[in-house]
Parts: structure tokens; C-alpha cells; sequence
């Protein structure tokens, strides 16, 4: 009983900071959607009809009705992203972009059917951005939303009954929305720019049948379809052209870690990744290994490989700040042998603390400087704390003191480095000379990491953490392989 009263509490707990998340998500978007919305709504009476007539007595009502419908829209899209959104505090900044985008994509697609061809509506740029910076179920989203918008646009104006027909309007949304979700589910943020444009323009490629179809379907025989066609994937390829800009003033605008830039960052030329190597050589090839391990890690469990490996490369650079205080750079003499224990703690200890500094000092994406403060969460430095003990008369410590500042890990990744890192540690101390003791070392730590309660605050499941487990039994040996031994000849 006591333990389902606990559980309960631990639900309640996370639902409330679910809660939390929300609200403070919807209060520092709330301006911007609505800024967003109105701004749409007033450049689509702009493009359709008669601007001056729209804020007349007689069209007022009307003019405010489609104002209020694109808020209630643009909110509409909040939730409905949030609802299969996983990136927890990184929500806000995300959907900012997103209205960003589908605003941007609005507007674009707005002037080029009214002032060009009707099917020339480039949807599918906002799926080519976002789905490169956030995620393919927000880039659908926006997609449908555009064209929601779009719709109610035209719908709501006397172009449609002047010089627009309603089934070549619905035709036109349709061929481009489905062409944009193609480019949305066969295009991947892990390619290459260049394969990422070659597979977006090959994806765009179902607007031309589907033009052919739509037209047929509303009675067109004529050359229009083919001028039709060409318009529609016309606009797509305009689409992929300009998306690749925009997406690199994104990423720096608003320091999003999409895998283009993590390809910069874990290139090891990279300023702060040198001055990890000459200053730090132990921590350097300490991360290098957490690198692999949790690339390795997080593909097992459907994670971001990329992200994954940068985390691991820059998750210790706050042990630039006194490298020779940790084991791995030191060779023949431990300043530790003079410190008490307690002023080791905090030596330690900083390292996390530091590292977000030092992280934020050279620009790093937010998700690289969330690893470096959470890849320790809240565990005890174990071997400090046992020497304090041991110095104590009454033989009890309280651990909070031996312990970093945190936080938990927040995200898979961020869990997943922690393994990774605690696992490679101990095992470049000592590494068990059979599999049966290295399975069960690598299962104690993993359970110590549990008892600690440190993956509490992310969504790692039991079931992610036992692939991972898996995962770093089969790679870590092949890593810390032993060479064989070549006696030398005498001649």
C-alpha cells in the first residue's frame, strides 16, 4: 500500500512538471502566435482581395471572424504539437521556429498563387526546414497547418467566386500537401545536404502524377495540365533549393543542434576538442570512447546517433579547468594525496558546472550544454566519500555532500552518456578478464546508477536501458582490446 502511495506520488509529481512545462511553453510563445496568426490572416486579405475594403463597416465582422479563426488555429497547432512533442524544455524554443517557419511558408505560398499560378504553392517548404531542425512529427504538423491555412484564406475571400474555382483551389492544396508529406516521410535529417536535396527533389516528384490526376479529375484536357504540372513541381524544387540557407540561419539564429551542426562540432578540429586533446590527453581519448559507445547506444534504442556522439565528445570539457585532478591525466603524482576529501568533492564536482560555462563561452547547442551539467545527475562520488568515512570516528556520513549538483538526466541521450561514461571509466581502471565478470560489473553499475534514482526525470524505459547494457557489452571489449605480446627474437 505504501508503495502504490508512493508511485502515486511520483505520477502526480511528473504530471505536474509536465503541467509546468506547458504553461511556461504557451507564456513565452503566446505573444508570438498571435503576432504570427494576425500577421498571416492580414497578409492573406492583402494578397486576395481588397485590403482597404476588409476593415470597412460592412466587411468588419467578416475581417475579424478570419482573425479569430487563425488564432484559434495557430493554438490549435500549440497543443497539437505538444501532444507528440519529447523535447521537454527544449518545447518553447522549437515551436518558436515552427511558427516562424509555417508563417514564412504562408506567406510565400500566398504570393505565389495569387501572383503566379495557383498551383505553384511550395508547402513543402516548412516540412524541408523543420524536419531537418526538429522533428518529422512537428514537420507534419506544420504542413497540415499550412495548409489550413491556406484553405480558410482563400475560402474566406471573393476571389473564390470571382476568379477561382473550389475544386482547382481544393486540387491545388491537396497536390501540394501530399507532396510535402512525401518530402516530409522519404527525406531524413541524418543524409547529407547533398543527398538530403537529391532525395527531397526525387520526393517531390509525386506532385506531377498527382497534378495529372487532380486535373483530370476536374475535367482539364487541356495544356493546362502540363503548365499545371510544371508550375506545381516547379515550386518544390524552388522549395529545396532556398530551404538548405534557411535552415543554416535557423540553426545559428536559434544554436539548434540538427546534424549538419553536430558534424561540425565532433569534427576534432574544433577548438575546444584541441584544446581537449593537448591539455587533457586522458579525458580526450576517455571521450572519444564514450563517443563510440554511445553512438552505439543510441541507435540500438532509436535515438540520435549524432547527438549522442557530440554529447559524449564535449561532456567532460569542464575538466579543462584543473585537468591534473583527475585521474586519467595524471601520471606520477595525485595532488588528491594532499587534500582532505571534502575539498576533493568540490574539485571534482565543479567539473559539471564548469563544463555548461565553458560550453556556453564557445556557442554550443543547448542540448550539448544540458549533457555537460547532467551526465553525473545527483551520484555520490564513491571513492571520496568512502575516504571520509573511513576518517570519521562515528562511521556515518551524510552523502549529500559527496555528491554533484545535478541535475538528472533529462533526455535518452543525456542517460545514455552517463552509462557510457561510468562504464568506460571503471572498465580503463580495470577491465574484467572474462565476459561473465564484465556482464556483471557492467550490471552493477547500471543498477547503482537505478538505486540512485538517477534516470527518474527522463523517458529512458528499463527496456532502453537493458539494449543499452547489451550494447556496451558487445562494443566496449573490442575497444579495450589487449594486444598480443611479440617476444623479441636474439639474433
Amino acid at each position: 500500500m505504501i508503495d502504490d502511495i508512493k508511485d502515486l506520488t511520483e505520477h502526480q509529481k511528473r504530471k505536474r512538471e509536465q503541467h509546468q512545462q506547458l504553461t511556461s511553453a504557451f507564456l513565452k510563445t503566446f505573444v508570438l502566435m498571435l503576432v504570427g496568426a494576425v500577421g498571416m490572416a492580414l497578409f492573406g486579405i492583402f494578397a486576395t482581395g481588397d485590403f482597404i475594403t476588409a476593415f470597412t463597416e460592412e466587411m468588419a465582422f467578416a475581417t475579424a471572424g478570419r482573425l479569430t479563426i487563425f488564432v484559434f488555429m495557430m493554438l490549435a497547432m500549440f497543443f497539437a504539437v505538444h501532444s507528440f512533442s519529447k523535447e521537454g524544455k527544449f518545447f518553447a524554443r522549437n515551436f518558436t521556429l515552427t511558427i516562424i517557419v509555417v508563417a514564412g511558408t504562408y506567406i510565400v505560398s500566398m504570393a505565389t498563387a495569387c501572383f503566379v499560378n495557383l498551383f505553384m504553392m511550395p508547402i513543402s517548404l516548412a516540412a524541408l526546414i523543420l524536419l531537418v531542425l526538429t522533428n518529422r512529427k512537428t514537420s507534419l504538423i506544420a504542413v497540415i497547418g499550412t495548409s489550413l491555412f491556406l484553405m480558410v484564406s482563400f475560402i474566406s475571400t471573393d476571389m473564390l467566386t470571382n476568379t477561382l474555382d473550389i475544386f482547382t483551389l481544393i486540387a491545388s492544396i491537396i497536390t501540394n500537401l501530399i507532396a510535402a508529406v512525401c518530402v516530409n516521410t522519404l527525406a531524413s535529417k541524418h543524409y547529407t545536404r547533398l543527398k538530403f536535396m537529391l532525395m527531397s527533389a526525387l520526393a517531390a516528384l509525386i506532385a506531377v502524377p498527382v497534378t495529372v490526376i487532380m486535373n483530370l479529375t476536374m475535367g482539364e484536357v487541356s495544356m493546362n495540365i502540363v503548365y499545371n504540372m510544371a508550375w506545381c513541381y516547379g515550386g518544390h524544387l524552388g522549395a529545396v533549393i532556398i530551404s538548405l540557407p534557411f535552415c543554416a540561419i535557423f540553426e545559428g539564429v536559434f544554436n539548434i543542434a540538427d546534424d549538419f551542426k553536430l558534424a561540425e562540432l565532433t569534427s576534432l578540429s574544433h577548438p575546444l576538442l584541441k584544446r581537449l586533446a593537448s591539455e587533457a590527453p586522458g579525458t580526450f581519448n576517455h571521450s572519444l570512447v564514450v563517443g563510440n559507445l554511445a553512438e552505439a547506444c543510441a541507435e540500438s534504442i532509436g535515438e540520435n546517433p549524432h547527438l549522442a556522439r557530440c554529447g559524449a565528445y564535449y561532456h567532460d570539457i569542464g575538466k579543462l579547468k584543473s585537468p591534473n585532478y583527475f585521474s586519467e591525466n595524471q601520471s606520477n603524482y595525485n595532488p588528491h594525496d594532499e587534500l582532505i576529501p571534502e575539498v576533493s568533492v568540490s574539485m571534482i564536482t565543479a567539473h559539471t558546472l564548469f563544463g555548461e560555462i565553458l560550453a556556453k563561452k564557445y556557442h554550443l547547442p543547448k542540448e550539448i550544454i544540458a549533457i555537460c551539467r547532467e551526465h553525473h545527475g545527483t551520484t555520490p562520488v564513491g571513492y571520496f566519500y568512502r575516504k571520509a568515512l573511513s576518517m570519521t570516528e562515528s562511521g556515518d556520513l551524510p552523502t549529500l555532500d559527496y555528491t554533484y549538483a545535478g541535475p538528472k538526466p533529462q533526455t535518452k541521450v543525456a542517460a545514455i552518456i552517463m552509462i557510457a561514461d561510468t562504464v568506460e571509466a571503471a572498465c580503463r581502471s580495470f577491465m574484467p578478464d572474462n565476459k561473465e565478470e564484465f556482464v556483471e560489473r557492467v550490471n552493477k553499475l547500471v543498477d547503482e546508477k537505478l538505486s540512485f534514482g538517477q534516470f527518474d526525470e527522463c523517458p529512458i524505459t528499463i527496456q532502453d536501458i537493458a539494449r543499452v547494457k547489451e550494447t556496451i557489452i558487445d562494443v566496449l571489449p573490442s575497444i579495450h582490446h589487449s594486444r598480443v605480446s611479440y617476444d623479441k627474437r636474439k639474433k
